[in-house]
C-alpha cells in the first residue's frame, strides 16, 4: 500500500491556488490535480503537488500528462494516486518523487507501458 504525504483540504488547496473551492473538484476531474482518500473517509490534495511558481502557488506542471497517461492505461483516480506513491524499481524511487525531482519524462515513459 502506498504511503501518501501530507495533504490539504480542498478548501485549503483553493486558498493556496486563489480559486473558488468548487474549482478544485474541476481541476481534479480535468487531471490537473488529484486527490487521495484519507482514513476518515474524506479526500485531500497532496500538499507537494501545489508548488511555488512565478505567480504564486500552482499545480505541478508535469502532473496532467502523467495523470492522463495513467487514465488512458485504465487506472482509476485512486489507482493512479497509489501508483504515484509506490516504489518503482525502474526509478529506484516512487514516481512522485521522480516527478518532483524533474524526472517526469522517465515516469511518463514507464506509465505509457502500463495499460491493462
Amino acid at each position: 500500500m502506498a504511503d501518501f504525504p501530507e495533504t490539504v483540504s480542498f478548501e485549503e488547496a483553493s486558498r493556496l491556488l486563489g480559486v473558488e473551492p468548487r474549482r478544485i473538484k474541476q481541476l481534479v476531474r480535468d487531471r490537473i490535480l488529484f486527490s487521495v482518500a484519507l482514513p476518515d473517509g474524506s479526500r485531500g490534495i497532496p500538499r507537494e503537488i501545489i508548488v511555488s511558481g512565478e505567480n504564486g502557488w500552482e499545480p505541478h506542471f508535469a502532473l496532467p500528462g502523467t495523470l492522463t497517461l495513467l487514465s488512458d492505461d485504465g487506472f482509476t483516480p485512486d489507482e493512479a494516486a497509489a501508483w504515484l506513491y509506490t516504489f518503482q524499481e525502474e526509478l529506484a524511487q516512487t514516481p512522485m518523487a521522480a516527478i518532483l525531482s524533474g524526472r517526469h519524462h522517465r515516469v511518463n515513459a514507464i506509465a505509457s507501458t502500463l495499460a491493462f
